[in-house]
């Protein structure tokens, strides 16, 4: 492997000022993000404040089509990168939609240095005169394997994967030093601190849906065996692997359970998390305002975010360990209208059996 020919893509992190933003627009395009998060105590009603909104999730609403929209660049270089952006929605269920809305979620350039993206749902904080994702070293010229590894690589990034070397399950055995050496020169010129937050920071197990580590991953850098200690190394990844496609399948999911209508006192409805990272959602519908006590019931870590009335992208609560065991409980005022509620398993890689219902509290 040609050390000098590594190119890598660099994460592009939120500032403070546009993160809090971004986080609340990313419950309003898909409410299920809002669960995939530590619950916090906070106002119902209120807007999501900093503390809470830096661990929301950054996912897209499956069967969602995000629209991409070019800024600058060479109308040849912009017809060869899309077919490899639609590469994605033939396992998972989320198109891209090429075109020239002002308001397109996706905005790709060409103009600065380096090819980079922002993560999922980031995007939205992002004026929309600004780039989303770029591409600085694609040119006419560049192979259609460059063109397959570097564009699949970034939408994945869009999508909300992260880089597969700082995927919690990896512990690849970086020689740090060496490194640092090669990462400081050209073409990348990183600093000791780039270095570190785009390779060997990996994320919070409990902020990510991850996968066993992928040597495949098209969303892995080449790793030569000189960078780490032992025999450990990874080629040039340029296409989608075998977990990939699963893994994009589980994300943006073709079909999604429908919604299960619990009744006010009854008895309590029996579901079950089938999937990794399944979210399953509940109504109910409220006549008299007063105080309810919604709760899940078994042996299953369970995190619930209660959404409404009438409006199943406003956060009433979330919770996760208030009730018996490791079940979630809400209790609330709540006024009249229809309330959603979306459970999902505390463990990303964990499914089991359980129990929900609601209650009016004495």
């Amino acid at each position: 492997m040609a050390l000098k020919d590594i190119k890598a893509c660099v994460d592009r992190i939120l500032p403070p000022s546009r993160d809090v933003r971004a986080r609340r627009r990313s419950v309003e395009v898909n409410p299920a993000n809002a669960i995939l998060m530590d619950p916090l105590p906070f106002v119902p009603g209120a807007p999501i404040p900093a503390a809470l909104a830096a661990v929301t999730r950054k996912l897209w609403k499956p069967g969602m089509t995000l629209r991409v929209r070019f800024l600058d660049g060479d109308p040849v270089i912009q017809q060869r990168l899309q077919p490899y952006a639609h590469i994605w929605s033939q396992f998972g269920n989320i198109k891209f939609a090429f075109g020239d809305d002002p308001d397109a979620e996706i905005r790709i350039s060409f103009k600065s240095r380096g090819s980079w993206s922002y993560i999922g749902t980031d995007a939205l904080g992002i004026p929309r005169n600004q780039a989303t994702m770029n591409y600085g070293w694609l040119t006419r010229d560049t192979p259609d394997e460059e063109y397959s590894r570097v564009v699949t690589h970034e939408f994945g990034h869009a999508l909300a994967c992260i880089h597969e070397h700082q995927n919690p399950a990896g512990n690849i055995p970086w020689d740090k030093p060496v490194v640092y050496r090669y990462y400081a020169g050209p073409p990348n010129n990183w600093t000791k601190e780039q270095v570190d937050v785009n390779l060997f920071q990996t994320y919070d197990r409990t902020q990510t849906q991850f996968s066993a580590f992928d040597k495949e991953s098209i969303m892995l850098y080449p790793i030569p065996n000189d960078f780490t200690i032992g025999n450990f190394e990874v080629g040039w990844n340029t296409a989608l692997s075998m977990v990939d496609k699963e893994f994009v399948a589980t994300l943006d999911p073709f079909s999604e359970k429908k919604a299960n209508e619990l009744e006010i006192d009854g008895k309590p409805v029996a579901e079950s998390i089938g999937k990794m990272g399944e979210v399953d959602t509940f109504t109910f519908q409220v006549v008299k305002a007063r105080r309810y006590r919604i709760e899940t019931l078994g042996k299953q870590d369970l995190v619930m975010g209660l959404y409404g009335p009438d409006d199943p992208k406003r956060l009433v609560r979330t919770d996760d360990d208030s009730g018996a065991g490791f079940n979630a409980r809400i209790i609330s005022f709540l006024r009249p209208g229809e309330y959603a509620v979306l459970v999902r398993h505390f463990s990303k890689l964990r499914t089991g059996d359980y129990q929900i219902q609601v209650k009016t509290e004495k």
